[in-house]
């Protein structure tokens, strides 16, 4: 005697089925969901984050509602420092800017991106005031974040700061999860 199953059950069944390879898929990127506190930094800094709390958000759905391949869309970092806290939101994968200025006169650049190389997360941010053809013409800084998790799951923050007329400084800060 053959046993029926219930059509809901027999949905139910199809979509884990579709769902565990997206699943599977959205897991290639690294986490950094959870709260990290400072453990070591190549160089002393009193100005970085002692305690970060990282949020990702991963989308599985297309504007319009239906499914698609999984992927950390969103960046969330609160950064707590001695004496204050600052939040930041990264849109992954999004790179970007805005020019500002008056016509005939001075202008002003900013410039964000942050893109997945292999399995770190790469946040760069830029601000230029530039009265040349070339962004460094003027004054400016940049900040690169690397991202990456180590093999022991440590959250490993390379920083590399650079501003007009001064040498680049570079900083590779090591987080432990609490």
């Amino acid at each position: 005697m053959a046993m029926l199953i219930p059509s809901r059950q027999l949905r139910f069944c199809a979509i884990l089925l579709i769902a565990i390879p997206t699943a599977v898929a959205a897991q290639d990127k690294p986490d950094f969901s959870g709260r990290w506190v400072l453990v070591s930094s190549s160089t002393p800094d009193p100005s970085a984050a002692q305690i970060l709390t990282v949020r990702q958000t991963v989308t599985r759905t297309n504007v319009r509602g239906g499914p698609m391949q999984h992927f950390f869309s969103t960046l969330i970092v609160e950064r707590q420092f001695a004496d204050h806290a600052a939040t930041a939101t990264y849109q992954i994968g999004v790179q970007g800017g805005m020019v500002g200025g008056i016509v005939g006169g001075g202008g002003a650049e900013t410039r964000h991106s942050v893109l997945w190389e292999d399995n770190r997360l790469v946040i760069e941010t830029g601000s230029y005031s530039s009265p040349g053809p070339a962004r460094s013409d003027g004054p400016y800084s940049e900040r690169t974040e690397e991202w990456q998790l180590d093999a022991a799951g440590r959250l490993v923050l390379s920083v590399t700061e650079r501003r007009s007329g001064a040498q680049a400084v570079s900083n590779t800060l090591t987080y432990q999860k609490n």
